[in-house]
């Protein structure tokens, strides 16, 4: 248990409102400019949402922190989830004959057929259990990290060899939303062990990680280069308003022209939803989702099953898709116009508000006691709000159940007082 007396914890939050904050600057500044309509509303809500996470957070501060009111082995609760996790990735990679790790070396010479070849793209049983089992390992992978020294070797070595297969996986299927997931939420819950002294680092443990951290920076942005130059073609103009980029942002000037096509490429990847933020705001309200309209998985699934459309009549994000005609995933929102569907734009600034606040109490349960279950939900929120400016990471059946199951359990089973 954390000393009741210890300081309040601001560090992940300001991380992540400095990251939101570069996403923001990028599409202002970056190599792209863009027209807003009524520029004032949408700076105004940018800012509203911002402070709502902030607000939300420090109140989360204030909890002493909470056990969970079902008393279990915790080792031995993560061991069985390492188990688990390792059973079902070695039968999935016998059945589906070494799935997307069969294009891992085309992906080097050819990222476009990957990509069109990989389960991202034609789903099988193994992309349904997904569905089940991801949770399950996002558990066993999490908690790993944090409690990393109590665990005995064997299992961190069979953590590890998840990590890295999910990471060669992504690779194989030519995506980088995978690698960017399994980085970040392997960041929380590492750091988060390193603050709870699980994770004891002399200086040459910090010398190697600064250096494996150049090394995986320097290795994501070779790779996104690899994927603009054979997967989607280099981005010359902004495929949303068709305008060429700026000659005088700073990394243009700063840089080899060889390095453009990748600078315009990461610069649109994580700033052009803040442009369809902007539309969406100046859309007609058509009605509410009530928690079904901000994920396309959901609202395609009651498509099929009913023949029933009205769904993806009030989602801003389809609309936005249909309104250019590129059809799902070719483009992205932000998480703020997706659950906009479910709850209106102000609602939304409520709903911000309490993911930092749940996020914080995670936070503190994490510290307080052995609870698997916070220490999984203090890391699957880390990467939502990481990634508040791309997407609703909730658009398909895992990510639904990656992101809401130990939320959920957790709620249920957290003690009502300390």
């Amino acid at each position: 248990m954390i000393n009741q007396k210890q300081n309040r914890i601001y560090f992940p939050i300001i991380f992540l409102l400095c990251w939101l904050g570069f996403t923001i600057y990028i599409f202002i500044f970056g190599p792209y400019k863009y027209k807003l309509v009524n520029p004032f509303i949408f700076y105004t809500y940018l800012l509203a949402v911002h402070v709502a996470l902030l607000f939300g957070y420090i109140r989360g501060q204030r909890s002493l922190g909470r056990g969970s009111q079902v008393k279990i082995d915790y080792y031995k609760f993560v061991e069985l989830a390492i188990i688990i996790s390792l059973t079902y990735f070695v039968i999935k990679l016998i059945f589906t004959f070494g799935g997307n790790l069969r294009h891992f070396s085309e992906t080097f010479q050819n990222a476009s057929r990957s990509y069109k070849t990989s389960s991202f793209n034609h789903p099988n049983l193994f992309s349904y259990l997904d569905i089940f089992f991801a949770p399950i390992s996002l558990i066993a992978i999490t908690n790993t990290l944090f409690s990393y020294k109590n665990l005995r070797k064997r299992y961190r070595y069979s953590v590890f060899i998840l990590i890295m297969f999910a990471i060669a996986s992504a690779i194989g299927s030519a995506t980088r939303s995978g690698i960017v997931q399994i980085t970040i939420i392997s960041l929380a819950s590492f750091s988060l062990g390193i603050y709870k002294k699980n994770i004891i680092l002399q200086t040459y443990h910090k010398v190697l990680i600064f250096f494996f951290v150049i090394c995986i920076g320097v290795g994501f942005l070779t790779y996104s280069a690899l994927l603009t130059n054979t997967r989607g073609g280099r981005i010359v103009n902004n495929p949303l308003t068709n305008e060429p980029p700026r000659k005088d942002f700073f990394l243009t000037k700063a840089t080899s022209p060889k390095f453009h096509p990748l600078i315009n490429n990461v610069s649109f990847y994580v700033s052009h939803s803040y442009f369809r933020l902007n539309k969406a705001l100046n859309m007609p309200f058509k009605g509410l989702g009530f928690g079904l309209s901000n994920s396309y998985f959901v609202m395609h699934n009651i498509e099929s099953l009913t023949g029933w459309s009205g769904l993806k009549d009030i989602s801003y994000g389809v609309r936005l898709d249909n309104a250019i005609g590129s059809g799902y995933g070719i483009y992205w929102s932000t998480f703020y116009t997706w659950i906009a569907s479910d709850v209106t734009f102000p609602g939304t600034i409520i709903v911000i508000f309490f993911i930092g606040y749940y996020f914080s109490l995670a936070l503190r349960d994490s510290l307080y006691s052995l609870n698997p279950l916070s220490v999984t939900v203090f890391c699957t929120l880390f990467y939502f709000i990481f990634h508040f400016a791309f997407n609703n990471p909730m658009q398909d059946g895992q990510g639904i159940t990656t992101n809401l199951f130990a939320l959920i359990l957790w709620l249920i089973f957290r003690k009502k007082n300390a």
